[in-house]
């Protein structure tokens, strides 16, 4: 059998397993709590996938979650740590945003127009941190970090002031979409929009991008810049390619938002969207059918989770628990994975 089905393979069950820990935690916590764990478990399912409402709520939340986890697959798959996914939301919102309130264009111009807005924002507030990183070698985590504050600040500066809607109660948002610019609803009885058709595009496009030359050479980033620079890659420059790419998605993910969702900027759009895709990516193995998988599970634990704390007296904080223990399980994998335990434990005989 071929070694990257059997690695696929491989992905798959230990993502299941770390799926099925975290919820074997989490259900005996609710049992200490004194409630019952099937029924906790059982309203939570039905919340979740009870109705084609139900099922639609999910898909609403996997669309933005699943295109940042794949934006953010493909940057980390160079060990390029982006965590400043909810900042190229926010900035991509922003940008994608403008045309549709100031521009009054037909909606045939408008969309296409204001898609490709949030990809360039996006890329550019993620390029940023990529340009820092060439030019003079800045951690990526830590200016992608410190982006995301930024563009959380502006966003706020926006909708308390120059875009506050008149008419919005005082409220910090801007003005409404016009009804002509909202993505097309599938159904009058369900939230599940034309974004859909993107994400799904953007999917079965990263099936494909892994075996481009770009891809390759990302990948082999990804294994060590002598090893790159010995195949004849030039690394500052992938680098820079993954980081637009990655912050793109992000971007995109940010128009979803605004078109299909909630119509108009709000202070905390994001809504740490990009904390919850970065567990999902790293659960999917950055694996394009993996993010899909565990970007679904993670949607039906959101939407689940809502509900199993209105039906019943489970607190939602067991479902932050249990992406919590997600969390611990996946950096728990990716350390054995590098022989962290075995390095520690040298380090260990050597300063004895």
């Amino acid at each position: 059998m071929n070694s990257k089905i059997i690695n696929s393979i491989k992905q798959f069950v230990i993502a299941v397993l770390t799926i099925v820990l975290a919820l074997a935690v989490g259900a005996i916590l609710v049992r200490i709590s004194g409630n019952d764990p099937a029924e906790a478990y059982t309203t939570l399912f039905r919340g979740a996938l009870g109705s084609k409402a139900r099922i639609s709520e999910v898909l609403v939340k996997m669309i933005p979650l699943t295109l940042m986890a794949l934006g953010m697959s493909i940057a980390y798959k160079a060990q390029l740590w982006n965590i400043g996914a909810n900042g190229q939301l926010t900035i991509g919102a922003i940008l994608a945003i403008l045309p549709g309130i100031y521009l009054g264009l037909p909606t045939v111009i408008l969309l296409p127009l204001s898609l490709i807005l949030s990809v360039l924002g996006g890329a550019l507030w993620c390029g940023l941190a990529a340009w820092l990183k060439n030019r003079f070698n800045a951690n990526e985590v830590i200016t992608t970090l410190m982006l995301n504050y930024i563009a959380t600040y502006f966003l706020a500066f926006l909708v308390y002031g120059p875009m506050m809607d008149p008419d919005g109660g005082g409220f910090p948002q801007s003005k409404v979409l016009p009804d002509a610019y909202h993505l097309p609803l599938f159904s009058a009885q369900m939230r599940i929009h034309g974004g859909i058709v993107v994400a799904v595009i953007v999917i079965l496009m990263m099936f494909f991008f892994w075996r481009t030359k770009l891809g390759v050479k990302i990948d082999l980033i990804g294994q060590g810049d002598k090893i790159a620079t010995y195949a004849g890659v030039n690394v500052k420059k992938t680098v820079m390619v993954a980081m637009l790419i990655s912050g793109a998605l992000c971007g995109l993910a940010g128009w979803n938002e605004v078109y299909g969702v909630q119509y108009r900027l709000l202070e905390g759009l994001s809504s740490g969207y990009g904390d919850i895709a970065t567990i999902i990516a790293l659960l999917g193995g950055l694996n394009p059918l993996g993010i899909v998988i565990a970007s679904f599970f993670f949607s039906a634990l959101l939407v689940g989770g809502a509900t199993m704390q209105r039906m019943t007296e489970v607190p939602y904080s067991v479902v932050d628990i249990i992406q919590g223990l997600v969390i611990v399980f996946v950096i728990a994998r990716t350390a054995i994975h590098f022989g962290l335990p075995q390095k520690l434990l040298r380090k260990g005989k050597k300063d004895a």
